[in-house]
């Protein structure tokens, strides 16, 4: 599950009457907590995150986000008990993530802007180091017709356990027992958009994507069971394919109801060669009660076909070359509720509350909570 951080009504309201370049960026520092808390004791995350944006002048901004979050919990996976029996039930683990953002903004003398990013992202198993670029293009001077072309591309580096098939094999899902060695895979992603102000209170964008993931794409945690039905039933790490290839699109339109309340849809498709197709309906409004009272209420659908490697059944697998029982690759559909409170103390002074309520329909239903709350100092 991904954890978005909500849009801010200052971030929404601007995309409805401009584009962001027009914009001159705040100089602040913020910092959020987030708790994220699954049904059944499954996962839990807590994370600290701190921002902060600064404008060197009218023509360079420079924004930086650290975040640390502590995740402990249990996963659904396959395992032997004391007499030896083979059955799914709940794998506990515990980890730390720290992750950090830097992305400068540049102002052409034409007023097009360049972004450029870098990302690192640190657990005990995982690395993740990314570079992104995007040019923003308008078409005219009144900067109601904008092109946005970029790309990222990200190296990971994942620490594999080696263990035997077997029973030994589920002691080496946390890493308990073993030797080691990493892996690495290579993500490329590509996108072309536009975005257009349809009049003084509403605006569209467009954009279209393509990736590609190359390398070790295995989940080393997931566990599948072969031969199940034999004399010689065998735990064993799952097997992904090692590239895969997607697409797909994204479309939002901003509109401003009153002066006082904001609306925000999208719509994104996406596809791949795993047989993966999700589609994903999101619908938000905001609505300032005072000048300085806003709330905000939205609704996100989520659903997605599974891949062609997954299934669930503790007896299908025998020598199949791919094999999964990972859910987030199962066929399931996900519905989130969210609501938010921010509040302007003061020209300097903010402070901000959000809840969302996650249900997800998969093998075995999960429900989530994700509380967020925050402050932040503009200068």
């Amino acid at each position: 599950m991904q954890l978005k951080k909500s849009l801010t009504l200052s971030s929404i309201t601007a995309a409805l009457l401009v584009s962001s370049s027009l914009l001159h960026a705040e100089n602040y520092v913020s910092v959020e907590y987030l708790q994220y808390d699954e049904s059944d004791d499954r996962v839990s995350v807590s994370a600290p995150m701190v921002e902060a944006s600064y404008d060197f002048n009218t023509d360079y901004n420079l924004k930086a986000n650290f975040m640390f979050d502590a995740v402990s919990g249990a996963t659904p996976s396959f395992m032997t008990n004391a007499n030896g029996d083979l059955f799914k039930g709940l794998q506990e683990f515990e980890d730390r993530r720290s992750a950090a953002s830097l992305m400068l903004t540049s102002r052409m003398e034409n007023r097009d802007e360049l972004y450029t990013g870098l990302d690192f992202s640190r657990e005990e198993d995982y690395q993740s180091y990314t570079g992104s670029l995007e040019y923003m293009h308008y078409l005219d001077s009144t900067h109601n017709t904008a092109l946005h072309f970029g790309g990222s591309v990200s190296y990971n580096e994942i620490l594999v356990y080696d263990g035997e098939t077997g029973a030994s094999a589920q002691a080496d899902y946390d890493g308990e027992s073993g030797a080691s060695h990493v892996e690495d895979s290579l993500t490329f992603n590509l996108e072309l958009g536009a975005t257009q102000v349809l009049s003084k209170d509403s605006s569209l964008k467009v954009s279209a994507f393509v990736l590609s993931d190359d390398g070790y794409l295995t989940n080393p945690h997931g566990i599948v069971i072969r031969d199940y039905n034999s004399i010689n039933p065998k735990l064993e790490t799952e097997n992904r394919p090692d590239k895969r290839v997607g697409y797909g699109f994204v479309a939002q339109y901003n509109k401003l109801l009153t002066p006082d309340t904001s609306f925000v849809g999208s719509y994104r498709l996406y596809t791949d060669d795993w047989d993966v197709t999700s589609h994903t309906l999101e619908a938000n409004i905001y609505t300032d009660v005072t000048q300085k009272l806003t709330l905000g209420a939205g609704l996100r659908y989520y659903t997605q076909t599974q891949a062609e490697f997954y299934n669930e059944n503790i007896d299908h697998f025998t020598n199949e070359t791919y094999a999964s029982s990972d859910e987030r690759l199962s066929d399931f559909d996900a519905l989130t509720y969210k609501a938010s409170l921010d509040y302007k103390q003061d020209e300097t002074w903010s402070y901000n509350v959000g809840a969302q309520f996650y249900q997800q329909n998969t093998i075995t239903e999960m429900t989530a909570t994700l509380m967020t709350i925050g402050m932040k100092y503009k200068f």
